[in-house]
């Protein structure tokens, strides 16, 4: 196709893509704005060496997915929910805790997602630092020169909105909107492809130029009444 084409394409069925586009870009809004909004507040821990040994880095790098496990266990969660006084189970606790480990930078991220932002809060500050606790007990039986020291980088701040993202939500549903537009004016210009109805039309499809085209016959006032008459 030539680029012609594609504009000829465009001025006539521009107006499915567009309408597409407004149809899922609104629909995509109104499933943003019908969410709960999820809040996430989000807290680090430094997880270091009692000396600088390349093997005891080592061995906290390979340690730090196993504290990513036991921050998210049952047992933990079981204590958070404890010293907050909160009204869930364990389980339900769990899923709103995400636990990264960094390992370059020695660190381990949690994220706790809650519909307060304020509880949220409580729930990273509290599970990391119910965390130390336990880890600086388990610490004392150990070796003073082999010991690994985990202390709360920085305090929580209250959530900030996670989700809906309305932004992200609304370019998605835009396109989508484009792609199954273009879907579509695709299939009508395909299922169109064999019809004939002007020259350019005939130049297309026989690659030949029109010379001469034939007029459409119209019959007028005058022409009928002369038919009545003969």
């Amino acid at each position: 196709m030539q680029l012609r084409d594609y504009f000829r394409i465009i001025a006539k069925r521009g107006w499915i893509i567009a309408l597409l586009t407004v149809i899922t870009t609104a629909s995509a809004l109104v499933f943003s704005y019908v969410q709960t909004p999820v809040y996430r507040s989000t807290i680090y821990l430094n997880v270091w060496p009692a000396r600088l040994d390349w093997g005891l880095q080592q061995v906290i790098t390979n340690l730090m997915r196993n504290y990513a496990g036991q921050i998210t266990s049952r047992q933990t969660a079981a204590k958070v929910i404890d010293r907050l006084q909160l009204d869930i189970t364990p389980d339900d606790l769990r899923a709103k805790l995400t636990v990264d480990p960094i390992e370059e930078d020695s660190l381990i991220q949690i994220d706790a997602d809650d519909y307060d932002p304020l509880i949220a809060r409580d729930i990273a500050q509290t599970t990391a630092e119910i965390f130390v606790e336990d880890i600086k007990v388990y610490m004392l039986e150990q070796d003073q020169r082999d010991r690994v020291e985990v202390s709360v980088r920085d305090y929580a701040l209250p959530g900030v909105l996670h989700k809906p993202k309305w932004k992200i939500n609304a370019l998605a549903g835009a396109i989508f909107g484009i792609l199954i537009g273009g879907l579509l004016v695709y299939i009508l210009e395909w299922l169109e492809a064999d019809i004939i109805r002007t020259a350019e039309d005939m130049e297309r499809r026989l690659g030949v130029a029109v010379l001469g085209i034939i007029p459409a016959v119209t019959s007028g006032p005058r022409q009928q009444a002369k038919r009545r008459q003969a």
